[in-house]
């Protein structure tokens, strides 16, 4: 039934017994309240002339106020003044209670009315009146009522045009309280958005392999082993001397790729594996796993197999050299998921130590025992140089040429090839050396830097562990001195924010390395609300967005809606941007349309020997960059 039945309704002459009985019914009840009101001393603002809503003399706004009657709406209607009469405006007591009134206590003016609905609506209201009345055709809304003690409804509205002899004489609004209806709807819309922007975690995988990275893995055994008993397995690979052929990074990517493949073959689907490091790779067995095999025999079968597979890398054939580790735990031992991860990679070790395929540990190293040796690895490499210092040029997206680098560490694995640290530097702040790293990468970073023209900006990490370090702004402040480094030319990026141990020394070292010239910057923003947070207090001057929101940022909705206001409040606060794991020429034009300052990822260079020019490696990139071409020219 619509408005149009309805009025058809209202115009029968013969109203039916049940309507005659309700409209008695209704009459005493108001009748008695009027008498009650009077009896109580209350002031009547508006009265109602009794006239028979079925009469053929019954005008158009009388008529549509009975409909809205029978379907329990209410009404406004404002008819034209002639001549010098003023215009009357009046409301039912249905729609006096809609906007939170009772009947007659209100005296309805423009005024008053105006008021009754929400700031934010009026002028919509008011552009939907004057829609209607203009073009002479019906028109509805929604709009919010402030009800007297504040509280918001939501009011939908049918407005319509009064005619008398042709002309326009009026307006009359029927409406009901749609506010059940209305947050039903809101609500429809946000799990509509809300599904359409939930993603699979992407954190938890490695992009390169497909598999878990480290992070999930350890999670995964940390979680297990309180209530099932199991195994870590680790294996670990290298490439056979006389064979090896990959250098680069694209080699090393594509052979890591093809040992993924073969594991998940072997591993199957039910098996939690993941990629623990560089040619390291994990996989849980517990209990639970009714179809396993025993993790020993599953680790002799991955290291069959990947020394049995022969690889192609470069076009050219490649055999690796496997071991692998057993870390057994019993139900409920105290050690985490990381200590027995340690224990996995250590008894790897122990197998290509020992010259056997498989080594294993029935049970979790003693804890001191642990952190004693694995400090002492990371004291070795710290004291015999296993690191080296890469260089991955930055590009403002403003004047697109490369302006800036990022100084990158790089370590050395057992063979002595240069691997990614992320592993390492994930033991060391674990077991607190990660101050010793940072200062090695600070000492020889400046003084490569200051052997240099010194021509771009050079920005170095430091772990968010190394500022509760009380002399570390002195030994940074010495260090910049001894090597001649102008401080205007560096920007010291805080990574690991999360693992900021006191306020106070992180505010104290980010004061003082502004105050000599350096500029500051929060690497992997978004990730959490610490960095957030620190945005209040910490005196940065640029902010990286995570890589996990730009690698995939063209296909993903809330990717472009996450960076699109992180932008917005970076720059409302005098911030500065820049965007990592930039892969491709559709990204680099969506950043740029974001207003982002800084874009690095392999797309705009990759990493390279800190030792070479720079100065070259800043023309080819802008060559690039100007160039496209020259890209597929250049391989």
């Amino acid at each position: 039934m619509d408005i149009d039945d309805i009025l058809v309704l209202a115009e029968a002459r013969e109203p039916s017994s049940l309507e005659l009985a309700r409209a008695r019914r209704v009459g005493r009840m108001v009748r008695s309240e009027y008498d009650r009101s009077l009896a109580d001393g209350y002031e009547i603002l508006v009265d109602t002339d009794l006239v028979d809503p079925l009469t053929a003399t019954i005008d158009e706004a009388a008529r549509i106020e009975r409909a809205a009657q029978l379907v329990k709406r209410g009404t406004i209607t404002w008819t034209m003044g002639s001549g010098k009469t003023a215009g009357a405006l009046k409301w039912s007591d249905q729609m006096a209670m809609i906007f939170g009134h009772a009947p007659g206590t209100l005296h309805l003016t423009v005024d008053s009315l105006v008021k009754l609905v929400h700031p934010g609506d009026a002028a919509t209201v008011r552009e939907a009146v004057e829609s209607a009345w203009s073009r002479r055709r019906p028109g509805e809304i929604t709009f919010r009522a402030i009800h007297p003690g504040g509280s918001v409804r939501y009011v939908h509205c049918h407005i319509e045009v009064l005619t008398t002899a042709g002309e326009p004489s009026g307006i009359v609004a029927t409406g009901e309280d749609v506010t059940t209806l209305e947050l039903a709807r809101q609500e429809r819309r946000r799990l509509a958005t809300r599904s359409e922007m939930l993603c699979v975690d992407l954190a938890a995988r490695d992009p390169m392999t497909g598999l878990t990275n480290r992070g999930y893995l350890t999670d995964e055994v940390d979680r297990a082993r309180r209530t099932l008993e199991g195994a870590v397995v680790v294996v670990a690979t290298e490439t056979v001397t006389h064979l090896a052929v990959a250098t680069t990074d694209r080699d090393h990517e594509e052979l890591t790729s093809d040992v993924a493949a073969l594991l998940r073959l072997v591993v199957g689907p039910d098996l939690t594996c993941g990629s623990v490091g560089p040619g390291i790779w994990g996989v849980l067995v517990t209990s639970e796993d009714e179809h396993a095999e025993a993790a020993d025999a599953l680790a002799l079968r991955m290291v069959g197999a990947i020394r049995r597979h022969l690889f192609t890398v470069g076009q050219k054939a490649l055999r690796l050299y496997a071991w692998a580790g057993v870390a057994r735990f019993a139900k409920g031992v105290p050690d985490t998921g990381f200590d027995l991860l340690v224990d996995g990679e250590h008894a790897a070790r122990e197998a290509r130590r020992k010259g056997a395929v498989v080594h294993v540990f029935d049970q979790p190293t003693d804890g001191g025992d642990r952190v004693s040796r694995c400090r002492s690895r990371i004291r070795h490499a710290v004291a015999t140089d296993g690191f080296a210092l890469y260089a991955q040029p930055i590009v403002d997206l403003a004047l697109n040429q490369v302006t800036r680098h990022e100084i990158l560490l790089r370590v050395r694995d057992t063979t002595g090839d240069l691997i990614a640290p992320w592993a390492f530097l994930d033991m060391t702040e674990r077991f607190g050396e990660i101050v010793a790293v940072d200062r090695w990468v600070i000492d020889h970073a400046l003084e490569l830097i200051g052997q240099g023209v010194q021509t771009s900006h050079y920005q170095i990490n430091i772990s968010g562990k190394s500022l509760a370090d009380p002399s570390m702004l002195t030994y940074v402040t010495e260090a910049i001195r001894r090597h001649e480094v102008k401080p205007e030319c560096l920007t010291f990026e805080i990574t690991e924010t999360a693992l900021i141990e006191n306020r106070n020394e992180a505010l104290a070292f980010a004061t003082g390395i502004r105050e000599i010239g350096c500029q500051l910057a929060l690497d992997d923003f978004g990730t959490g609300y610490a960095a957030l947070a620190y945005l209040k207090y910490l005196p940065v001057d640029l902010v990286k967005i995570d890589g996990l929101f730009i690698v995939d940022i063209c296909q993903s909705p809330p990717d472009r809606a996450v960076v699109s206001k992180l932008v917005e409040l970076c720059h409302a606060l005098g911030i500065r941007v820049a965007a990592e794991c930039v892969q491709d020429d559709e990204t680099v034009k969506l950043l740029r349309e974001y207003g982002v300052d800084f874009a690095q990822g392999y797309k705009l260079g990759r990493p390279a020997p800190i030792t070479a020019s720079l100065k070259q490696q800043e023309n080819t990139i802008e060559m690039e960059l100007r160039f496209p071409e020259l890209r597929t020219a250049m391989g």
